[in-house]
């Protein structure tokens, strides 16, 4: 999941500019929301040191209240040295001034549909490139996607179909569970059932009696008998046991 934080002191050009991004995520190739919409540059920068999520920043540059872009854009580097700045700005004249900052784009206003489109694209990219997440492309339907494992919970077969669960909400493509778990990365997922794998990352725990797999969500799937041993040998800590891989994923 990719944050996007919208920041100009006019509540019209912030309303502009999420009415343009509320066409442009739905078609990118990884997940993406708009968590902050402010006029208010210190928010941006309480963000900025209070969460760390890949996050795309969208600055105006001269600000009448509190500090300026470049200001700003330097405050999220000090928190952030890995978040993307792109300045969306009236004042041609300062574009610059917002190299020394570091920022990856300046998006001239009035800005055009496809430019605004073309910068975000170009933004997600290189988030993506930045190993943030553990990728995991799909095709659902006639779109391309790019899923963060460590955001899967479970994945589940149906057919000739698998979904994988997320706090989001499910995502669902054409693809055999054998196949995939080829493209899963193994210290993450473990195949439990003929129709589940689950994320050691969302593991709860184990009632071998009735042979369930609890997640931390709540959510009770089956285990079969033959991944029964293997998986309590790996929830008893054995060389390779859950908690140990999950410290190693938390580490990375």
């Amino acid at each position: 999941m990719i944050h996007f934080v919208l920041c100009d002191d006019d509540a019209r050009h912030n309303q502009t500019l999420q009415s343009h991004l509320e066409q442009i995520l739905p078609a990118l190739p990884v997940q993406a929301e708009m968590t902050l919409i402010t006029t208010e540059p210190d928010q941006v920068v309480a963000y900025a040191r209070r969460e760390h999520a890949p996050t795309i920043f969208l600055l105006d540059l001269v600000m009448e209240k509190g500090l300026g872009g470049l200001e700003v854009c330097r405050a999220i580097r000090e928190a952030d040295d890995r978040a993307v700045v792109i300045y969306v700005s009236a004042y041609a004249e300062y574009a610059l001034d917002c190299l020394e900052t570091h920022a990856f784009d300046f998006v001239l206003k009035p800005y055009t549909h496809d430019r605004l489109k073309r910068a975000v694209e170009d933004a997600v990219h290189l988030m993506i490139s930045y190993n943030d997440i553990i990728p995991l492309q799909v095709t659902v339907g006639s779109v391309t996607r790019v899923l963060d494992q460590r955001d899967i919970c479970y994945v589940q077969t149906q057919r000739e179909y698998v979904t994988a669960h997320q706090a989001e909400g499910p995502v669902t493509w054409r693809e055999s569970l054998l196949h995939l778990m080829d493209r899963l990365d193994e210290d993450l997922f473990v195949r439990i059932h003929k129709s589940y794998a689950v994320n050691r990352l969302f593991f709860d725990s184990l009632d071998n009696a009735a042979r369930e797999v609890k997640m931390k969500d709540g959510t009770v799937l089956p285990i079969a008998r033959r991944c029964l041993g293997a998986f309590e040998q790996e929830v008893r800590g054995g060389g390779q046991g859950i908690l140990k891989k999950r410290k190693k994923m938390n580490e990375e």
